[in-house]
C-alpha cells in the first residue's frame, strides 16, 4: 500500500483545502500563529477548558491549551472540528441563526449554501474540519497559511522517505521550497494533486518526487499497489531537491506549466 504521500485539492476562491497526509502537527508548525481561543463544533466538552452557556458549544482557551488539543493524543486519530474566535463577547452576540449555521457546519464539514465560513461577529481567521478517514478541509481567511502548511509538510515527507532507506544517516538540512513553486503546486491542487513519496527516486545526490493529479471527482488515497496509483491519476510532473545544491525544481507537462495569475484571484 502506498502511504507516503501528500493529497491536497484546494479552492482558493472559497479559501479552502482538502488534505490528507498533512498532519496536525504539520499544521501546528506552519501556521503563523497558533489561535488562542477555539469554539468546538463537534460537543467534545470532555476536552474543552471552557463551556458558552449562551451558544452551547464548548471551548479551548489558552494558546498552550489549543495546541495541545489540536496535537491531540499520540497515535490517535485527530477528527476535531474547530473554529477560531476572538472574545467570547462575539460568541455571545450570535443569533440563532448564526448558531445553526455553525452546527451545520460541524456537522456536514462546509458552510451554508452561500455563507461564508467567516464570521464577522467571531473574528475568526480559520475553520478546521477533520475527519476520522485521515482527510481534514481548512478555511484561511489568508490563504498563504496554506502555502506556509504544504511547504513543512512537504519537508517532513522527504525526510521520512529518506530515513526509511538508511539504517544510519545525518539529519537531512532541507532549504524551504521558493514561492514560485508553491504557487505552481497550490495551482496544480485546484485539480487534487498528489505528492507520492513512496516513488521518489534519489539520483546523484537528487531526490525526485512525482506529482500527479487525480482523474475521478471523489476524495481517494488509498492505493494498493503503484498501477492503481497510475491507472486513477495522471503524471503532470516531477518536483526535485539536488542535495548538492540545496535547491529545489519542478518541471511540468506544458499544459501545467504557465498559471494564469487570475486563478489566484
Amino acid at each position: 500500500m502506498l502511504n507516503n504521500l501528500i493529497y491536497l485539492r484546494v479552492s482558493v476562491t472559497e479559501r479552502f483545502g482538502v488534505a490528507w497526509g498533512i498532519t496536525a502537527a504539520d499544521f501546528i508548525n506552519g501556521v503563523s500563529e497558533i489561535p488562542h481561543s477555539i469554539l468546538l463544533l463537534n460537543d467534545d466538552f470532555e476536552r474543552s477548558n471552557r463551556y458558552n452557556s449562551h451558544a452551547k458549544f464548548p471551548l479551548v482557551v489558552g494558546r498552550s491549551q489549543v495546541r495541545e488539543y489540536i496535537l491531540g493524543e499520540p497515535g490517535s486519530k485527530s477528527n476535531t472540528k474547530w473554529i477560531n474566535y476572538q472574545t467570547e463577547d462575539g460568541i455571545d452576540s450570535l443569533t440563532d441563526g448564526e448558531i445553526a449555521d455553525l452546527l451545520y457546519l460541524g456537522h456536514m464539514g462546509i458552510p451554508t449554501y452561500q455563507r461564508t465560513p467567516f464570521l464577522g461577529k467571531l473574528r475568526n481567521q480559520i475553520v478546521y474540519v477533520g475527519g476520522n478517514n485521515g482527510f481534514k478541509r481548512i478555511y484561511f481567511l489568508d490563504f498563504a497559511e496554506q502555502d506556509h502548511i504544504l511547504a513543512l509538510s512537504i519537508k517532513r515527507h522527504l525526510r521520512e522517505f529518506r530515513n526509511s532507506r538508511r539504517i544510519f544517516s545525518r539529519p537531512l538540512p532541507i532549504k524551504d521550497l521558493d514561492q514560485v513553486i508553491l504557487d505552481r503546486l497550490i495551482w496544480i491542487s485546484r485539480r487534487g494533486m498528489i505528492l507520492a513519496f513512496d516513488l521518489t527516486k534519489e539520483i546523484h545526490r537528487r531526490f525526485e518526487i512525482p506529482v500527479f493529479v487525480k482523474k475521478a471527482e471523489p476524495e481517494k488515497v488509498i492505493w494498493s499497489s503503484v498501477e492503481q496509483l497510475q491507472a486513477e491519476t495522471g503524471r503532470v510532473g516531477t518536483l526535485t531537491y539536488n542535495t548538492m545544491s540545496n535547491k529545489w525544481t519542478i518541471e511540468l507537462d506544458e499544459q501545467h506549466e504557465d498559471p494564469d495569475l487570475n486563478d489566484f484571484v
